[in-house]
């Protein structure tokens, strides 16, 4: 389905719903007042790369039970690419050498809101943005892998220039200064808010890309934008959290067990201090939910849905990645493969608004992304993409038609 066939469909799937709205309502008590019905639709945003890395580009996906389609692709450039979605909107994050952040409407795909810069001006070397981490619609908090300082961005801005607030988070102090440090940055991988906090993962890297650094985690209070006090280690001069594991790559807050941190470990075998660690965001107390003596492979991603249930891709090696379901309450003895998803390539997997797995398949036979319902672990559908799939991301858009 082309892109002028997807948002005709989209838009008179909308009306006939407003009208079956409509008709409903007639007939009824004459007294009761009338309320414009509001209308939600979810979306998938995902992030596409050639697999030569010589481009990439944004394909969308109305959300449906079945049969979903993603028409695209939007604004082919880098491959080097991620999205973030929030509301109606998307942000498309150029990285490394791209240092670009596009607004999208959803409802309008086809052309950027504003195109921003990442790097302030006579800024030298790529930022590398990472992630945009929001606070709510008018603030958000750029994570730049390559500086030391994340930005206090407003999302909501109409215009490219008014997009970052010229303040800043200084992260400086977590170079390591008396070991090897690469380039002299923190490598900020990873951020979530919570509870009006901001928490920042820090990889800490040497010159060879190896994890010898302890991983750290840095935390904000959203409302000052200063930097909170652990007081995690008696033994360091860092007001941060030190991990177990190392090499954190990604955040996420569950409720009823904290924020659940993934340590990828050494990028090779034997994986060295990969990990899912756990941090309490009242405490800031670190334990493991899978330590790195549970697994021999590297724990690449996760998705947990309750303090019983989760996901990982578990990585042997290159293109050998496999989904593995676990109860976090159990640990690394509870993992197993689903649906026999094992030595294939996964990019990315995150929960839909519906609580269902999306997850990127990288196949380059075909590829696409992989809708599980984690009820039964089935495969509900099988969402075709042009490119392959690397990042996924959801937005919504509310409409009273």
């Amino acid at each position: 389905m082309n892109q002028p066939e997807f948002f005709s469909l989209r838009t008179n799937t909308l009306a006939a719903l407003a009208l079956t709205i409509g008709l409903t309502g007639c007939g009824g008590d004459s007294s009761s007042s009338t309320q414009d019905p509001v209308i939600t639709e979810n979306f998938g945003i995902i992030a596409t790369a050639a697999d030569d890395y010589t481009s990439g580009e944004v394909e969308l996906v109305a959300i449906e039970e079945t049969g979903m389609q993603a028409p695209g692709g939007y604004f082919s450039g880098i491959s080097d690419i991620t999205v973030n979605g929030y509301g109606q909107h998307y942000y498309l994050i150029r990285k490394f050498n791209g240092d670009q952040v596009l607004k999208v409407d959803i409802e309008n795909p086809g052309k950027e809101v504003w195109e921003a810069s990442t790097l302030e001006s006579g800024e030298q070397g790529s930022a590398n943005p990472y992630q945009l981490v929001f606070v709510n619609e008018s603030k958000a908090y750029l994570l730049r892998y390559g500086k030391n300082e994340a930005w206090v961005v407003n999302p909501s801005a109409n215009r490219a220039e008014d997009f970052f607030t010229g303040k800043t988070l200084d992260l400086s102090d977590y170079v390591p200064t008396d070991t090897d440090s690469q380039g002299d940055v923190v490598q900020m991988s990873a951020g979530a808010v919570v509870n009006g906090k901001l928490f920042i993962t820090m990889q800490r890297l040497d010159s060879n890309y190896s994890p010898t650094n302890d991983g750290y985690v840095a935390v904000f209070d959203t409302t000052t934008d200063t930097e909170i006090e652990t007081n995690a280690s008696a033994t360091d001069t860092m007001k941060g959290i030190p991990l177990i594991g190392r090499n954190p790559s990604n955040i996420q807050h569950v409720d009823g067990i904290g924020l659940v941190i993934t340590n990828l470990g050494s990028f090779s075998a034997p994986f060295e201090g990969t990990s899912l660690d756990v941090v309490d965001p009242e405490t800031y107390q670190v334990s493991s939910m899978i330590p790195d003596a549970d697994i021999d492979t590297q724990i690449n991603d996760v998705v947990i849905i309750s303090p019983t249930e989760g996901y990982i891709l578990n990585y042997a090696g290159w293109q050998s990645i496999s989904l593995q379901s676990f109860n976090p309450s159990e640990g690394a003895t509870s993992l197993a493969t689903v649906n026999n998803l094992t030595g294939m390539d996964f990019r990315d997997i995150e929960l839909s608004p519906e609580g269902r797995l999306w997850l990127a398949d990288a196949t380059l036979s075909n590829p696409g992304v992989r809708v599980i319902d984690p009820s039964d672990n089935s495969q509900a559908d099988f969402i075709e993409t042009s490119l392959l799939p690397i990042a996924i991301s959801f937005g919504t858009v509310v409409a009273n038609p």
